[in-house]
């Protein structure tokens, strides 16, 4: 599926999608200029592009960058299993192999923090804001607990800058990071929303993005005026697609946000 070599690793393009894959709202460390995409995650950076048949991703931190593209997974074989679901159908047909990303933990905890009641440019300006802050790397649970809220303000975050600081001491100052590796979906659920900022959605986008808990279905503003039916509330909805699409219900829910919510109000 893919081969590495010193400062590259080469992927064929049946078998990631990188358009979709970067630009399906899971990743915001991203720029694109010349069909080139400059991708950063904590302290790694990486060049993305495809040519002809292939995908190539230049950098110096190979192995880092295979597992956070899963390339181990084989997402065809998702697609071919989601394929069985006809609603799903011209979402599948219309894009390639969108892969799920594996993120630092952290980072897409405090991503998600900023993400919400947001807009992708902006998230991504406050993002980028943030890391300049720190050499253009994203900071540790002690770096950025040691900015006073003043600062946060200062690069746009808002309401949200109290909920930031506040997580980043309590993951400092505690083993709550461990905890939520290690726990089950249902409890890894729990202490991330005991975090301050941290609703349903941000944890599960949390745990999709970050935890690989493939199970989940995260649910936002557009998924529930979409997609429920009646007055069925967030969580009725969330529990009746989860059940749907079972171990694939987080690939279901890039698939029908991706081409939906992007792809068909760009068209």
């Amino acid at each position: 599926m893919y081969k590495t070599d010193a400062g590259s690793i080469t992927v064929d393009a049946a078998n990631i999608d990188v358009k979709a894959t970067l630009e399906c709202g899971q990743l915001f460390r991203f720029e694109k200029a010349d069909d080139i995409y400059t991708v950063k995650s904590g302290e790694h950076t990486a060049k993305v592009y495809t040519k002809g048949n292939y995908v190539t991703i230049e950098t110096t931190s190979v192995n880092y960058f295979v597992s956070f593209f899963n390339l181990d997974r084989d997402v065809n074989r998702t697609k071919r299993e989601l394929s069985r679901f006809p609603e799903l159908q011209k979402a599948l047909d219309s894009c390639g192999a969108l892969r799920i990303l594996h993120q630092p933990l952290f980072e897409t905890l405090i991503s998600f923090i900023i993400s919400a009641n947001n807009n992708i440019p902006r998230i991504k300006s406050i993002i980028n804001r943030l890391c300049a802050m720190f050499d253009d790397v994203f900071p540790t649970p002690e770096q950025l607990a040691s900015l006073a809220v003043r600062q946060l303000d200062a690069i746009g975050c808002g309401y949200r800058s109290q909920y930031i600081y506040d997580t980043a001491r309590i993951c400092a100052e505690t083993d709550i990071l461990n905890r939520v590796r290690g726990a089950r979906t249902t409890d890894a659920e729990k202490l991330l929303r005991s975090l301050p900022g941290v609703g349903p959605k941000v944890a599960d986008c949390v745990m999709l993005f970050a935890l690989g808990r493939l199970e989940i279905f995260p649910v936002d503003t557009w998924i529930l005026r979409t997609l429920r039916q009646g007055m069925e509330t967030e969580m009725q909805l969330r529990t009746r697609l989860m059940s749907r699409y079972g171990d694939y219900a987080g690939y279901a829910q890039q698939y029908i946000f991706y081409y939906n919510a992007i792809l068909r109000e760009k068209a």
